[in-house]
């Protein structure tokens, strides 16, 4: 560099200044800011004055902020989080946004800097309440989280949970935030399940008092009045009352067939004496096409995961008797690490929806109340698979 220097002054430079980098004589790199000026003595020789000032720590410092820098950029792009860097009013500060809000929001540095932070982001109706939620937390110094929503350039909306970080003692502050929208619509589709859960439920009660009823109800009735009209001819007329004896069995025999049924579709007996291998075999022997079965469960499951299990290939197998135009269904049932997965497929027309029927969308609701998944894959062509995945929670 000086020799460079030199050369240049040679070539009718009077004086340069620059950095100039040195070798101490211990071995040293130093980095000099050098003013060269070329001077004539008195003799007429050429001679260069250099005078220097050690930049070498300086700009060590300065090596290690930038270092610094860099790796806040690099922790600035990699988060999930949105970065917005903001002054006291608001106004978005030169070091503008980072990546997670640029790609979630579509805005380039250039379009937000310099505008009011809840302008950028807030639509119009909610403008005021952002900005009061903005000051709120300047004038407290203490970050209060706020759930809002956002809209980007497109104008997409998401739901933003969002608080203030302030910067120390440069009076400026990062506004991070963290998009929920996706965690607000399950948390919604939650709510709406449990609803629906609380309706299958009540409306299965309102059934069963409705078939205890007009059923089984009626008959023990019937066979009570029987059974008086038996009793008050039993001494003045033996065969009349013999005969009512009679019709008043069949009629036990009527009521207690009936109560059966109702209790199977209650809850299945096989299921609660046998397991859910047992009842499943009982499924595919009075579905009426075949059925290939595979049930590896070396022991029984906890009661609520078998019957989610059952009714999943229950409701399937009825559904495919009645739409799929299917010639076979495999039922599989398996433990794979810690859960039970279950699937019922079939080679039918495909196309089902489980938005367009009750039985699909309550099986989905009764899985996802046990922290499962339900599934259905279902190409117009190609069949239908219905899974589900459920914990096996403890007994």
């Amino acid at each position: 560099m000086a020799q460079a220097y030199c050369r240049r002054m040679n070539e009718g430079e009077i004086q340069l200044e620059g950095e100039i980098e040195w070798q101490a004589v211990d071995g040293r790199r130093l980095f000099i800011a050098a003013t060269v000026r070329r001077v004539i003595d008195g003799e007429g020789n050429i001679r260069y004055l250099i005078c220097g000032q050690d930049l070498t720590e300086l700009i060590r410092q300065r090596e290690e902020l930038k270092g610094q820098r860099d790796f806040l950029d690099v922790v600035a792009r990699a988060t999930p989080s949105l970065l917005v860097a903001v002054e006291r009013d608001g106004t978005v500060a030169p070091e503008a946004v980072n990546f997670s809000f640029r790609e979630l929001m579509g805005y380039t540095d250039q379009e937000v800097i310099g505008r009011k932070f809840w302008d950028l982001v807030a639509p119009p109706e909610l403008i005021a309440e952002v900005k009061e939620a903005f000051e709120e937390q300047v004038e407290a110094g203490v970050s209060i989280e706020h759930e809002t929503a956002w809209i980007g350039k497109s104008g997409t909306w998401k739901i933003i949970a969002w608080w203030l970080r302030p910067l120390a003692e440069i009076d400026k502050y990062i506004v991070c935030g963290t998009d929920i929208t996706e965690r607000k619509a399950q948390e919604a589709e939650l709510r709406a399940s449990r609803s629906r859960i609380v309706e299958a439920a009540d409306d299965a009660r309102m059934r069963l008092e409705r078939n205890l009823h007009d059923g089984a109800q009626q008959r023990l009735v019937s066979l009570s009045l029987a059974l008086r009209l038996a009793q008050a001819r039993l001494r003045d007329d033996p065969e009349a009352a013999n005969q009512l004896l009679s019709n008043a069995s069949e009629e036990l025999n009527q009521a207690l067939a009936e109560l059966r049924e109702l209790a199977r579709g209650i809850h299945p007996a096989v299921l609660t004496d046998r397991g859910l291998p047992a009842a499943l075999e009982a499924l595919a022997a009075r579905a009426p096409l075949p059925v290939e079965l595979s049930a590896d469960l070396e022991e029984r499951l906890p009661g609520p995961v078998e019957a989610a299990a059952y009714y999943v290939v229950a409701e399937a197998l009825t559904n495919v008797a009645k739409y799929s135009e299917a010639s076979a269904v495999e039922v599989r049932a398996q433990r794979h690490n810690g859960r039970v997965v279950v699937e019922v497929a079939d080679d039918g027309v495909g196309g089902a929806d489980p938005a367009l029927g009750s039985g699909l969308r309550g099986l989905a609701d009764r899985v996802e109340a046990l922290d499962g998944e339900f599934e259905v894959t279902s190409t117009a062509g190609s069949g239908t698979t219905v899974r589900a995945v459920i914990p096996l929670l403890a007994d």
